[in-house]
């Protein structure tokens, strides 16, 4: 990894880093399910067409224009990356804990014919971020804090963050779920929980195959026509397209992760860290609809209306996504 000595970019060799036995889990967990981004186009694409978007942080796409990036907790997606080169910013840094993620995220990169300085790629933690003061005009740390082990840790994380981002410059953080509903705070929980406990449910998800699980829905329900003949053909196609490689992705992301402490890390949390780290106009940026290909679709809608009675009860306040000026 490389140290930012100072604003010249100028930098030096140091020792590799001994992460936690909670890191290296947690990134070896994400490391296999990023590879499904490059498996299926539409995932990526789906993440590509949102993180282009400069609306999705708040902010004008000029902004952008020349600017220095820091995805700070980056995978080895590769989406946020191309989507600021769309933006036309100048480098973006990529920073995750150990280095299996590198060689990953430069062959999905290389697709796309950016220069070689268009990205530096760097082995640290969000903890402790390996680059002086006000390096970054623009500083992403997207749904990082809720993995973390501690929220003391998160706390650490949302200082270091405003530490490099430069004056004039913006932090956006996705940091956890505002006031959850009972999906969050019953549901979600309670599958993590069976995954830790029930051997068979946690062998069921690490070898999750939404090719069988789309095969076996199809043939309950066509065995279920025999008995009600009101359950149509289209409905059962439908149904066998509910659950895709998305869907088996978001069901492993949501179990597997050994820490999520999203819900303690509300808006007014976020909040109070970022004006005791110097941060001003700071505010929750509205989301954006996200189009699924999967059963999500029905879902979807709940998150992005999320003023009705039945939105509330289920999402609470949704996911806090939030912009900050340094």
């Amino acid at each position: 990894m490389h140290i930012l000595k100072n604003k010249k970019n100028i930098y030096k060799k140091s020792k590799p880093k001994n992460y936690s036995a909670l890191e290296i889990k947690t990134k070896k967990i994400y490391v296999k399910q990023h590879k499904n981004f490059s498996k299926d186009k539409s995932i990526f694409n789906r993440f590509l067409k949102i993180a282009s978007n400069s609306r999705t942080y708040g902010i004008s796409r000029e902004f952008f224009v020349g600017k220095s990036v820091l995805d700070a907790g980056c995978g080895n997606t590769g989406y946020l990356q191309v989507a600021m080169k769309s933006l036309k910013a100048s480098r973006v840094t990529c920073l995750d804990i150990g280095t299996d993620w590198i060689p990953k995220l430069k062959k999905v990169l290389k697709k796309y014919n950016f220069s070689k300085d268009s990205f530096e790629y760097v082995s640290a933690t969000t903890i402790k971020i390996p680059f002086a003061n006000e390096s970054f005009d623009f500083v992403v740390s997207n749904g990082v804090l809720m993995h973390l082990a501690s929220q003391d840790d998160a706390i650490l994380a949302v200082k270091e963050l405003s530490r490099v981002t430069k004056k004039g410059g913006y932090l956006y953080i996705y940091s956890g779920i505002e006031s959850p509903g009972i999906v969050d705070r019953y549901i979600v929980p309670s599958l993590r929980q069976a995954y830790m406990e029930d051997k068979i449910f946690k062998k069921f998800i690490d070898n999750i195959n939404h090719k069988k699980i789309s095969s076996e829905l199809k043939k309950i329900f066509v065995k279920a026509r025999t008995f009600d003949k009101s359950i149509s053909k289209s409905f059962i196609e439908t149904i066998k397209n509910l659950f895709t490689l998305d869907s088996q992705t978001f069901t492993q992301n949501m179990l597997q992760v050994p820490i999520q402490q999203g819900n303690k890390l509300g808006y007014d949390w976020l909040k109070t860290q970022l004006k005791s780290s110097g941060l001003k106009n700071i505010r929750r940026i509205k989301e954006q609809y996200w189009v699924r290909n999967d059963y999500r679709k029905y879902i979807a809608p709940l998150h992005y209306f999320k003023k009705t009675g039945v939105a509330k009860l289920f999402y609470g306040g949704g996911h806090v996504k939030v912009i900050a000026k340094k």
